[in-house]
């Protein structure tokens, strides 16, 4: 009877602090009553011990139950309300969600493929230490001692992830021997591994120079030449130079025709490059092949789908942000761009869904929060807009637009007041913005400070004489168009 006694006694405890918990966050009268109760039956059990209460197995349970209903009646509804939350934000239930959160902490761990690897073909791995000691041809015994000593050790650092170490001793003998297109391009490989991508195709481009004095008798040298530009390529891509990057590629397959990469590299080069252009229409016949030739590339299908978004093709760009999603679930641009054509589908539901999904992937994504908040207040949400607009403005005081569209949530909420002193605050950080004064004005006005209002659309439309169509349909206004000095400013 003790064991259980005291078994029971604990139970209420931990009943209590979770009680005690819940008051601490929500700090209602509910919580402090029952926290109140719960101490009170505690403290009635254990000094009844004294008195042989707890020998009344009654009287126990009864204790037991009145201080256990409580609580567990509070903790199932906030389960409910829990699951409920996760459902209709996530589209998950709360089991599968807490799974999802436990396995993206553990892949956190797990080191990610570089981004170039997972766009492109992988650049080509380091040349061995005997090719750059037969490049430079080194005469004296105890210089060759020494090199092959700081080529050794580049290589170790290399191996152990000290790259600036390996790069230092590569620097030593580049010094001497300047005229190794191996050891250039061993030197490039390391500045495109710490992304410097520009000096990483400064190195290759000195390496494809000294290889190019060197007679091609040999399929070993060609083939080298052709990886040095390969990799040119690739660095020349990372840096946003698609042009190039091109033009690498173009001469890697001239150099060495047998390197399958080099086609497929240089084609996505030519897609992006049409993408980056604007030439919509050619890219997307560019993404088109590449993702019907290499189904696998979740890249290709990315910028395919967003290229198809720019076009006005919502379904079919949807369709591809979904595989996107589908094999990555943890690439929150792809959930970003899927919200998007969702968003314009008018399927709000599901792009709420979608934008979460990206802000709970990277926590500080304010775009999908300005656009989330903008979605939300169009269907009448405004308190969860307003939420979501200023968990983000806590990450990004500074950021117009989070305030901005704080403003516009709580003007279509009817909170004139509060939007006006957004609307202030995004004018000093944005002087003169047309649309900044215009909403100034409109607030003012259903504020009733007329006079006050004149002013600041007088402002607006001097900056942007096409507000004045916009103002003469505003509600607002129409009472004041008629006034002397409303007239005259759409004149």
């Amino acid at each position: 009877m003790d064991f259980l006694f005291l078994f029971l006694v604990f139970v209420l405890l931990v009943m209590l602090a979770y009680t005690l918990f819940r008051l601490y966050y929500q700090k209602t009268v509910a919580c402090l009553v029952m926290a109140a109760g719960q101490f009170a039956v505690v403290a009635f059990l254990v000094f009844s011990y004294d008195g042989g209460l707890y020998l009344e197995p009654f009287v126990v349970l009864a204790a037991f139950l009145i201080g256990l209903a409580a609580p567990g009646v509070f903790l199932w509804t906030d389960l409910t309300t829990l699951r409920r939350k996760v459902r209709g934000r996530f589209g998950i239930p709360l089991r599968r969600f807490l799974y999802q959160n436990e396995r993206d902490e553990v892949a956190k761990t797990v080191e990610k493929v570089k981004f170039v690897d997972a766009i492109l073909r992988p650049r080509a791995e380091n040349f061995p230490i005997e090719d750059i000691l037969s490049e430079i041809r080194v005469e004296r015994a105890d210089t060759s001692k020494n090199v092959l000593k700081q080529l050794e050790a580049a290589g170790k650092k290399y191996g152990e992830g000290d790259y600036d170490g390996a790069y230092a001793a590569y620097e030593t003998i580049e010094r001497i021997f300047s005229r190794s297109p191996s050891l250039y391009f061993n030197m490039g490989n390391i500045d495109y591994i710490r992304g410097r991508f520009e000096a990483a195709a400064r190195c290759y481009k000195r390496g494809a120079e000294c290889a190019g004095n060197k007679e091609f008798s040999k399929d070993d040298l060609r083939e080298k030449l052709g990886m040095i530009f390969y990799n040119l390529g690739n660095a020349c891509f990372m840096s946003g130079k698609y042009a190039r990057s091109i033009e690498a590629f173009k001469a890697a397959i001239e150099v060495y025709p047998a390197n399958a990469d080099a086609y497929f590299n240089l084609s996505f080069c030519h897609a992006m490059d049409f993408e980056e252009t604007g030439d919509t229409e050619k890219a997307v016949e560019a993404f088109k092949k590449l993702v019907e030739d290499m189904p696998e590339n979740l890249h290709a299908w990315y910028h395919f789908g967003k290229c198809l978004l720019k076009m006005g093709n919502y379904e079919q760009a949807g369709d591809c942000f979904l595989k996107v999603v589908g094999e990555d679930v943890m690439f929150h641009e792809g959930w970003y761009r899927l919200a998007i054509s969702y968003d314009e589908r008018g399927m709000v539901e599901e792009a709420a869904r979608a934008y979460y999904t990206a802000i709970q992937i990277k926590p500080d994504f304010i775009d999908a929060y300005n656009n989330l908040g903008v979605l939300l207040s169009t269907i009448g949400r405004h308190g969860e807009a307003l939420k979501v607009l200023r968990n983000a403005l806590r990450l990004h005081p500074a950021d117009t637009e989070l305030i901005f569209n704080i403003g516009v949530v709580l003007y279509e909420s009817g909170r004139f007041e509060d939007a006006l002193g957004e609307f202030l605050s995004c004018d000093r950080l944005r002087p003169d913005d047309d649309t900044v004064l215009y909403m100034i004005a409109v607030n003012l006005m259903n504020l009733g400070r007329a006079d006050e209002s004149i002013d600041y659309l007088a402002h607006a439309i001097q900056k942007n004489p096409q507000i004045k169509s916009r103002a003469a349909q505003e509600h607002a206004f129409q009472e004041y168009v008629h006034r002397q000095e409303f007239s005259k400013l759409f004149v």
